[in-house]
């Protein structure tokens, strides 16, 4: 078996694709009741009619449809995909509008913020204060000055949308085929051996991002490093924005989208939970080598390997 939109090969019974994440239509086999009703007409003399069966496309997730619509035609320019999502963004927020009620963990998250903000302000450093601002990310851009500042506001919109997310997992049912767990995380945090430079070079983004995000207080940033990962795994999963407008990138023109983009957003998810658990430590240093040498050693290996310069082993990773 062959992915039908990048042309991986697939293991025999494979329901998504492990590298573009495409959903795999598999043959449905004959309905027992099509045979038996052949048998009385038989029985009769009667020649039984031939009925052909017209194959319906199997169902797929919003993020599956993209993928099987890209393999139609060429891949849509950068400006195209973020058209599309700013499009999208005005869709949604006339439906919340609609509905308010979908709003309600954003509006609990603000006033929870503004909260801890002047209690911040006021100097009160109390345990359960401490928890929460740890625990909601309330503390991201009070630290670092002017660039800590957009770090934290930035962080703080990740924070909100992986919420948001997280909530619409409960309230909006996903049609097509189920994930197991081997896949899910194969999916999210995987890596082949084509895509292994662009996932480590994901990882050391994920890092850097997270020192921006932290605005160099990445003890208080534990959580916005978890929003960020579950974003990143969600839009590796699903062909999101972010899978989107990398390959848009990368795949410019083309008819298929390259293996990269998807490598960069899974090595994303998995950077992401790295710098939260090195953050812990209190010590940017740790985020700021073991970053700067993954993105940059990415970069130049993923050069190198798309001139054929260097290779890797056929069993060096994992799908």
């Amino acid at each position: 078996m062959v992915c039908p939109n990048c042309g991986k090969p697939l293991p025999d019974g494979a329901r998504f694709c492990g590298e573009c994440g495409a959903q795999i239509r598999q043959e449905a086999a004959p309905e027992p009741k099509a045979a038996e009703a052949k048998a009385p007409a038989e029985d009769l003399g009667l020649q039984p009619v031939e009925t052909k069966e017209t194959e319906l496309p199997a169902q797929q997730t919003p993020g599956e449809t993209a993928v099987a619509l890209v393999g139609g035609g060429k891949i849509p320019g950068p400006f195209s995909v973020i058209g599309s999502r700013i499009k999208g963004w005005f869709s949604s927020i006339g439906s919340s509008l609609k509905n308010p009620k979908k709003l309600i963990p954003v509006f609990v998250l603000a006033g929870v913020w503004i909260v801890l903000i002047i209690l911040y302000c006021f100097g009160v450093s109390v345990l359960p204060v401490k928890i929460a601002s740890f625990l909601t990310f309330a503390e991201g851009g009070l630290h670092g000055g002017w660039a800590g500042a957009v770090g934290g506001i930035l962080g703080k919109t990740i924070f909100a949308g992986a919420l948001m997310s997280f909530f619409s997992l409960f309230t909006r049912k996903e049609k097509g085929a189920k994930r197991s767990i081997g896949e899910t995380f194969k999916g999210a945090f995987g890596f082949t051996n084509e895509t292994l430079w662009a996932w480590l070079t994901g990882i050391g983004a994920a890092m850097l991002l997270y020192l921006f995000f932290s605005g160099g207080e990445t003890k208080m940033s534990f959580m916005v490093g978890i929003a960020g990962a579950f974003l990143a795994a969600r839009s590796a999963l699903n062909n999101g924005f972010l899978r989107q407008l990398l390959s848009s990138f990368s795949s410019k023109g083309k008819t298929q989208a390259g293996p990269n983009a998807g490598g960069l957003v899974r090595g994303l998810s998995v950077g992401f939970i790295l710098a939260a658990l090195t953050g812990l430590s209190g010590i940017p240093l740790i985020q700021i080598i073991a970053g700067g040498v993954l993105f940059v050693g990415g970069i130049v290996l993923m050069i190198l390997q798309a001139a054929g310069v260097v290779k890797i082993g056929k069993e060096a990773g994992a799908q």
